[in-house]
């Protein structure tokens, strides 16, 4: 009885040395809750045709919703956040996080105007904001460096079903019963996740990977941790570069299903079911090949892991240009799954390229601070530029005026493919730099 209490008010609590299955039962628990932050940041851009028709709202208000009001807040929290990530219990961090943007999320569903959608959506932004810097220093900790790629990949899959969940089900919830009730449903589940997490999840001894922590003053402060980030090449380059792939990608999720909708014809509900398939599809594969193929390729030399991100970009990016002018919808579908595909297999390697050169008490400030370039920049400018550019063109083109608009995807990837290129040339100094705790120049 005792016990079973103490388990309520603490959670589980972390005892001698971490089998395989545990850590292999803590990663699906982390892609769970990959996937449940995913389906429910997207799935409301399966939702903005109906929204937008029964609020009465324009593209560009709605790419500020999507994008902008979402990212803001979740890039901004997540630095003081990330502190707490690299000094305090994650575990607890990621529970309550992932219990307040789910309550959020169903929230969204009783929101009577723009306004009160807005609110609800910084809410889901702000709770969703320590996840991803939790979930990579908890992974950082449980498994080698010669194995995140892939441990990351399986929390990629978690991102594929979710976007695939978000618009499968937000599509057809919304087509049977409406938009709110879509909403509401999609959110309670994580409340659930979160208490299996609190109960069943330990917090991992930091540095665990790497036979503990070495002393660190550089990681004192968030000032002196930034500092020293701010001081390393490679750090630099790849949150460039993820800021350009996130133009591309949050391009991608808010508005291809707009552009089904609007130049193909599709019903909300084809567009949820094709599109998560789709997406879903893609992602998990590029999650099972990628992390896998970067891990074996990266045991040469960690130069590999940014190599592949080079591959990733040189082959989204045509292929990106392709989809925006195709004249089938079969193709237009058979483009969504390629360019999905192509472009998330650069995920895994440059976080796994990013975790190389920091130190233990770096990772959570590290991860956030690259999201928050990629995001207020990356997911601002994605949603945003091509609502505006859609506004702008639309007297012109009408509805195809989404097909010219969706040209800066292709031009951000090969912006992001030169900041890769030029990584290649730091990573191997700044891994070594880490492992051995020099400070930065």
């Amino acid at each position: 009885m005792g016990g079973g209490i103490n388990l309520l008010l603490k959670g589980a609590q972390r005892s001698g040395e971490w089998s395989r299955g545990v850590r292999v039962y803590v990663l699906v628990i982390m892609g769970a809750v990959s996937a449940l932050a995913y389906m429910d940041r997207n799935i409301l851009n399966v939702l903005l045709t109906p929204i937008k028709k029964e609020i009465g709202a324009s593209d560009t208000a709605m790419g500020l919703l999507t994008g902008a009001a979402f990212a803001v807040f979740y890039a901004t929290a997540a630095i003081p956040l990330a502190r707490f990530v690299d000094f305090g219990n994650r575990r607890n961090l990621l529970t309550a996080s992932l219990a307040v943007w789910s309550v959020a999320t169903a929230l969204c569903g009783a929101a009577g105007s723009y306004v009160q959608l807005l609110i609800a959506r910084i809410g889901v932004a702000f709770g969703e904001a320590p996840s991803t810097p939790a979930i990579m220093s908890i992974l950082a900790d449980i498994y080698p460096p010669d194995r995140r790629a892939t441990a990351i990949g399986v929390t990629l899959i978690g991102t594929g079903v979710g976007v695939m969940l978000g618009s499968v089900f937000g599509g057809l919830l919304a087509q049977h019963f409406g938009w709110r009730t879509a909403f509401v449903v999609v959110g309670l589940p994580g409340v659930i996740v979160a208490a299996l997490m609190w109960l069943t999840v330990a917090e991992p001894m930091r540095g665990a990977s790497e036979g503990g922590l070495k002393e660190d003053p550089d990681s004192e402060t968030v000032w002196r941790t930034l500092r020293y980030l701010m001081g390393v090449p490679t750090v630099v380059l790849i949150a460039l570069a993820k800021t350009c792939v996130q133009i591309g990608s949050q391009a991608s999720l808010i508005w291809f299903p707009t552009f089904l909708i609007r130049v193909h014809g599709f019903t909300v509900g084809q567009t949820g079911l094709y599109y998560g398939v789709a997406i879903a599809a893609a992602t998990t594969l590029a999650a099972v090949i990628g992390g896998p193929i970067a891990d074996r390729l990266a045991g040469r030399s960690v130069v590999w892991y940014l190599r592949f991100c080079v591959l990733s970009m040189l082959l989204s990016g045509p292929i990106s240009a392709a989809l925006a002018f195709t004249p089938s919808a079969h193709l237009a579908v058979l483009f969504v799954f390629l360019y999905g595909f192509t472009s998330s297999l650069n995920t895994t390697p440059s976080m796994a390229a990013a975790l190389a050169i920091v130190r233990p008490r770096m990772r959570g400030v590290m991860t956030a601070g690259v999201n928050f370039i990629f995001n207020v920049v990356g997911a601002t400018a994605g949603g945003l530029i091509i609502g505006w550019l859609n506004d702008q063109l639309a007297p012109r083109f009408g509805d195809e005026a989404i097909r010219y608009s969706l040209l800066l995807m292709p031009a951000a990837i090969a912006l992001a493919a030169i900041f890769y290129i030029a990584g290649c040339f730091t990573i191997v100094r700044d891994a070594k730099r880490a492992e051995f705790a020099e400070p930065a120049p």
